[in-house]
């Protein structure tokens, strides 16, 4: 093929090439109509079930929708109670080597911070503070740092009732489980936090049995892994409350036989209408949502 051929083609491959182009963009603009035809409506969910933010309003996310707050940040708290209509929050507490509850979802400081450690090896003063980091399409829109339970507590304390709160138990250590069950405990009965609207989840009875020695009237979960009915057994076994599981992970069905044994089920996760839809119709107890907002415009107006 000479030059003066190629030349010659050029119009016609970047007409197949525009064509190409449109055809792939009206497909997606079908599909994009399609699937909001297909999204299930507002207002006929049970609103029974609770709406709690998922470590705040769930967690850094670049879709659907765009979130640049830090799980378990005040920022992300405030914006689930205080913006999109949350009935309480999901936090992930750990307690610091001098005793002080502080609000962060992993292990180690260095995977959400610009600390480094382990919580539980490290005095309070070391950890409260420390600049949350997620990476730049995150950090541009957020000034967060990590906060203790107390200052959300204080925060709370402003409300006209104290929200529902989950608290996700982070202790890995099986010695520490009546000194952290201790000061976790000892924090809300200073602010007088109501019992009834409080709940402990682990993945471990003997933690969970440790909250109840101190507070015989706590609500305490099971935090299941994949095998649901295995988790719902345990708990039973154990005499739980209940069992918090991943939506995904869980039918109807197994919904259905965990209530008809007395078993509360909380649910967690779901950004998209569909997810979020697909755990309201199994009508569980509570929804630790990512999406407070589009969860509460599906169970529509009051």
């Amino acid at each position: 093929m000479n030059l003066t051929e190629s030349k010659q083609k050029s119009p016609f491959l970047k007409r197949r090439s525009t064509a190409l182009l449109v055809g792939v963009l009206g497909l997606a603009v079908l599909l994009l109509s399609v699937y909001n035809v297909l999204q299930p409506e507002s207002g006929i969910y049970s609103r029974r079930t609770l709406v709690i933010g998922h470590a705040g309003s769930g967690f850094f996310s670049p879709l659907n929708p765009y979130n640049p707050l830090p799980a378990n940040s005040m920022a992300s708290i405030a914006k689930a109670m205080e913006e999109d209509g949350a009935d309480g929050v999901e936090v992930d507490v750990h307690v610091s080597k001098d005793g002080v509850p502080i609000l962060y979802h992993d292990n180690t400081l260095e995977t959400m911070s610009e600390g480094a450690g382990i919580i539980a090896e490290l005095p309070a003063t070391e950890v409260v503070g420390i600049r949350y980091k997620g990476g730049v399409l995150y950090d541009l829109f957020h000034s967060e740092k990590i906060i203790t339970m107390e200052g959300m507590l204080q925060r709370f304390q402003t409300y006209a009732e104290w929200p529902y709160l989950h608290i996700d138990i982070r202790n890995h250590d099986q010695s520490r489980n009546a000194f952290y069950a201790e000061s976790v405990l000892a924090l809300l009965r200073k602010y007088n936090y109501p019992v009834e609207k409080l709940a402990f989840i682990f993945n471990d009875a003997a933690m969970l049995h440790t909250i109840r020695e101190l507070e015989p009237k706590a609500t305490l979960m099971l935090d299941a892994g994949e095998d649901f009915d295995l988790s719902a057994k345990q708990a039973l076994d154990n005499q739980l409350h209940g069992v918090t599981a991943n939506g995904k992970h869980v039918s109807p069905g197994q919904r259905q036989s965990a209530k008809m044994q007395g078993l509360q089920v909380v649910l967690f996760g779901g950004k998209s209408k569909g997810s979020i839809a697909r755990m309201l119709e199994m009508a569980p107890d509570a929804i630790q949502v990512n999406n407070v907002k589009r969860m509460r415009l599906l169970l529509g107006s009051e």
